[in-house]
């Protein structure tokens, strides 16, 4: 069996985030940054990490943050995101395997912008550009500019616009190493659809866990 990301981002309840790791989530992502629709406080953050703790990684995503921030998240999460424009020399000073570095690539030229951290190998995450926000938006990253990101590095998870009906295709014709899913699965911001979840995740699981 492959090692894989799929991670359910943009949590904000205890139970809910307990259900979906039951369901098979490698990783649940929430979000402390106040401008997002999906923003949750230190305190709750804290609540649904100790939820899942033991069978989903609990993933704080961040945008452009005070380094005392990111410490103060280490002590309650497993995974810091950053989702800004944090760079090379600010994101190295916390360890490599707790950080997944996420880029909004527009076209070729943001490509360039990862490759320092593909160097270091570090897990990225590759997302839809947006003028208006930093994620969540539902918007899907061009398929070959990914295909070209994901051939230049293993550890890229896939992000932007993923749904049940289109995972299975992107996933054959990606290939990436993870999967990110949010707006797509949601009744409303911070609040998903179970039966979405649900779908979304057997569809990731049989592609990862077949023998192709």
């Amino acid at each position: 069996m492959r090692d894989y990301i799929l991670k359910i981002c943009g949590l904000t309840d205890r139970k809910q985030a307990e259900e979906i790791a039951y369901l098979g989530a490698t990783h649940i992502g929430m979000i402390y940054f106040e401008k997002s629709p999906r923003h949750i406080d230190l305190e709750k953050i804290k609540e649904i990490s100790t939820g899942i703790k033991g069978r989903a990684k609990s993933v704080a995503v961040v945008v452009n943050p005070a380094e005392k921030t990111v410490w103060k998240l280490l002590e309650i999460v497993d995974i810091i995101q950053f989702h800004g424009e944090e760079s090379m020399q600010f994101v190295s000073s916390f360890p490599k395997e707790k950080v997944i570095k996420a880029f909004r690539i527009k076209d070729e030229t943001d490509i360039e912008k990862i490759k320092p951290f593909v160097e270091e190998n570090y897990t990225i995450l590759i997302d839809a550009y947006s003028e208006k926000a930093y994620g969540g938006t539902g918007k899907q990253i061009n398929p070959e500019l990914a295909k070209k990101v994901v051939q230049m590095h293993r550890r890229t998870v896939l992000s932007g616009g993923l749904s049940p009906e289109n995972v299975e295709k992107l996933l054959r014709q990606i290939k990436p190493y993870g999967v990110d899913a949010s707006s797509k699965l949601e009744i409303k911001p911070g609040v998903k659809d179970l039966k979405k979840v649900k779908e979304f995740i057997e569809r990731v699981k049989r592609f990862y866990e077949s023998d192709s």
